[in-house]
């Protein structure tokens, strides 16, 4: 090609993208990709639209237009219903129209997730579930540590019917697996979802950052040397994005790996009050009837319970998962937490789900001896 050839040629590419988004991102090195989001406005849904909407792809939303209907206004909205005895049911899909990627969350009845996949897996080139760890059963919860993608999900059996109640495990378990066969199929399975704006769904994720905004003495499980682990919703909506650009395919464990004592201390660091931790043995907690999980979230003794945090991330990692620093996952969850007063705010009364009372955290401390 000579200079006066390539000169015109990057003249024409250059027009064009000026007022061509796609070929905008062909010359910067990415490819614009139509994803369809089924639901898009609720829970990490929102999120996960944004990162798609930054990294310059067309996303089109399929859902009711009940949940957050203001949100993104610019974008087509696709009404319909995941049950088809409602509304309109999958209506709106049911045309020849095909889609780059599907990213699907949902978390009630797979037989759902089963007619989506039957009505689009032929009009996709990947289908996007997100999943969760707790599909791993009772592998999380005996001698087994550093879970990969390998380990073997107990089968579930579909429901009968669309109305059949399942638990939450159930449900994502039986999705899993339906979206694992698929060639197309890429799973994320995810630990604890921390994040701004996901305050509000738990207790769990939301009570050492506020607890350690209160300040004071507080009651600490362990040693320190525990693990935990959990995922900021944008790593998360950043790692779909990287499945959808590279068109990843599999299973995949995203979740990052902390200390207990590097957790607690990284969440005193961003406190604006005076905390003293104080650290319980794991037998005296246990003794005492404390709970993993429920009165100690994002804990449980590796001598008891190694699987719960210690997953395997090694297959996403590799892959491109990267996580933000701790102050900036919890800072979000401080903030989306303004709205209620840290001093008086009471953990497991109410309808709280997760932490200790002060009621019970002063009594821990008095009778252990630590104080």
């Amino acid at each position: 090609m000579n200079r006066r050839h390539f000169l015109k040629v990057g003249s024409i590419i250059s027009g064009i993208a000026l007022t061509q988004p796609a070929v905008a991102s062909l010359v910067s090195g990415q490819f614009s990709k139509n994803i369809l989001v089924l639901g898009g406005t609720n829970y990490i849904g929102p999120i996960i639209v944004q990162a798609l909407l930054d990294a310059g792809h067309n996303v089109t939303l399929f859902n009711r237009g009940k949940t957050n209907p203001h949100l993104f206004p610019q974008l087509e909205k696709l009404r319909g219903d995941r049950y088809p005895d409602k509304g309109k049911g999958l209506l709106a899909l049911g045309s020849k129209r095909s889609w780059d990627h599907v990213i699907d969350t949902w978390a009630e009845s797979p037989l759902c997730i089963r007619d989506t996949l039957l009505l689009l897996k032929d009009r996709c080139k990947q289908y996007v579930y997100t999943s969760t760890i707790s599909v791993y059963g009772d592998a999380l919860f005996n001698s087994q540590s550093n879970i990969d993608e390998s380990a073997v999900i107990p089968k579930t059996p579909l429901p009968e019917r669309y109305d059949q109640k399942l638990s939450y495990q159930e449900n994502k378990r039986c999705a899993d697996l339906l979206v694992s066969e698929l060639n197309q199929g890429c799973v994320i399975r995810t630990h604890s979802i921390c994040g701004y704006a996901l305050d509000h769904s738990s207790d769990n994720q939301r009570y050492w950052p506020v607890r350690l905004q209160q300040g004071g003495i507080i009651a600490a499980p362990g040693d320190g040397a525990d693990t935990t682990q959990y995922v900021d919703v944008k790593d998360l909506a950043d790692f779909i994005n990287l499945a959808v650009t590279e068109i990843l395919t599999g299973t995949f464990n995203v979740c990052t790996t902390e200390r207990f004592d590097s957790y607690l201390y990284g969440l005193k660091a961003l406190s604006t009050k005076p905390a003293e931790l104080i650290w319980l043995p794991a037998n005296y907690l246990h003794q005492q009837g404390i709970r993993n999980y429920v009165d100690m979230p994002m804990w449980a003794s590796r001598h008891k319970v190694p699987g719960v945090f210690t997953l395997s991330t090694a297959k996403a990692v590799s892959a491109g998962f990267t996580v933000r620093p701790l102050s900036h996952t919890f800072s979000d969850v401080i903030v989306g937490f303004n709205d209620k007063e840290h001093d008086s705010y009471q953990f497991a009364t109410g309808l709280s789900k997760a932490g200790l009372s002060s009621n019970m955290e002063t009594r821990l401390l008095e009778s252990s001896g630590c104080t």
